[in-house]
C-alpha cells in the first residue's frame, strides 16, 4: 500500500470532523458498568436489553441462530439468552442489531450492510476452525469491517460507491489502492477511528484498518490474532461475491481467496460448511440472524 499509515489515519481525522458519527445508545454504555461489576447481576442485564423491544426481538433472533437453536426450544426471553451467552458475546450481538437498525439512511447504505452481514454470517462459521476467534467475535467485525465506507459515502456521496467501494467487491486489492490514491485515506481508516471512538476493542479497530491489506504475513508479524481475522474477512467476502453476485471471480479475488484459505490452513469441508449457511440464512430477508 503506497499511503503511509500516519498520513491515512491523519486524513481519516480531518474527514470525520465533518461528519455527524452515531453514539452508541445509551443502554451500551449502562451495559457496560453491569458488566464491569464484581458480580453482574444477569436480571438487571436482562432488564436493560428489555428496554427497548424492536432491538430486544432482533437480538434474540440473532441469538437464536448463533446458538443454533430449533424451532421447539427458541429463546424468548432476555433473561435466557443471558443465562446462555457471555456477557462479551451479549454485547456484541447487541450492537449489531443496533448499528444495523440505525446506520443505513440510504439504499446503499442497505445493500452495503446486508454484503456485510452475510460476511458476518460466513465469518462465524469458519472460525470454528481458526483458534483463537469466537463466533460472536468472528461475526461482529467481518460485520462492521465497512462501517468506515458508511461514513466515506457521506462525505463524497456523488462518486464513492460508484468509483470506489462497489469496485472492490471483486478488485479487492487494487481497487482499494485507487480509494486510498484518490482520497489519500480510505473507509478502513476511518472505519477504525469510529470503532475505537466507539470504544468497540482493540482487535477490531485494527482488523477494520488491515482487512484489504494484502500480505497477511506482515500483519501477523504485526499482530497474530489480526491476521487471522483479516484472513478471516477476506475468505468471508470472496464466499458471499461467489454465492450472491452474477458476475464471475476475479483473478484477483481468487489469489486473495486462495491466499487467505492457506494462511488459515482451512480445509474444504470449512469452506463447505460456510457455503451452506450463506445459502440458509443469506437469503433471509433479516440476514443479521447469524449462521449458529
Amino acid at each position: 500500500m503506497n499511503i503511509a499509515m500516519k498520513e491515512g489515519m491523519d486524513e481519516a481525522k480531518k474527514l470525520i470532523q465533518n461528519l455527524k458519527i452515531q453514539s452508541m445508545p445509551p443502554e451500551i454504555y449502562q451495559l457496560d458498568e453491569l458488566m464491569l461489576a464484581e458480580k453482574p447481576n444477569m436480571n438487571q442485564i436482562a432488564n436493560l436489553l428489555s428496554k427497548n423491544p424492536e432491538i430486544l426481538g432482533e437480538f434474540l433472533s440473532l441469538a437464536n441462530k448463533i446458538l443454533q437453536k430449533t424451532e421447539d426450544d427458541l429463546i424468548l426471553e432476555a433473561l435466557a439468552a443471558v443465562n446462555l451467552l457471555g456477557l462479551q458475546e451479549i454485547q456484541r450481538l447487541f450492537i449489531s442489531c443496533y448499528l444495523q437498525k440505525n446506520l443505513p439512511v440510504s439504499d446503499v447504505d442497505f445493500k452495503l450492510i446486508k454484503n456485510s452481514t452475510r460476511s458476518g454470517i460466513a465469518a462465524a462459521e469458519l472460525s470454528y476452525w481458526v483458534p483463537e476467534i469466537g463466533r460472536t467475535e468472528a461475526y461482529f467485525i467481518a460485520f462492521l469491517q465497512d462501517v468506515g465506507a458508511i461514513y466515506m459515502m457521506r462525505h463524497d456521496p456523488e462518486n464513492y460507491a460508484e468509483q470506489f467501494l462497489n469496485l472492490q467487491l471483486s478488485n479487492p486489492v487494487t481497487a482499494y489502492q485507487a480509494e486510498l490514491d484518490h482520497y489519500h485515506t480510505a473507509h478502513s481508516f476511518v472505519g477504525s477511528l469510529v470503532a475505537r471512538r466507539w470504544h468497540l476493542g482493540d482487535l477490531l479497530c485494527k482488523s477494520l484498518l488491515l482487512h484489504h491489506y494484502d500480505s497477511l504475513e506482515a500483519v501477523q508479524n504485526y499482530d497474530a490474532k489480526v491476521a487471522k481475522m483479516v484472513a478471516l474477512i477476506q475468505v468471508s467476502n470472496v464466499l458471499v461475491y461467489r454465492q450472491f453476485s452474477d458476475h464471475y471471480e476475479t483473478h484477483e479475488q481468487k489469489q486473495v481467496f486462495d491466499h487467505a484459505v492457506e494462511f488459515l490452513a482451512l480445509q474444504p469441508n470449512a469452506i463447505e460448511a460456510a457455503s451452506a449457511a450463506l445459502k440458509k440464512w443469506g437469503y433471509d430477508d433479516h440476514v443479521h440472524k447469524a449462521s449458529h
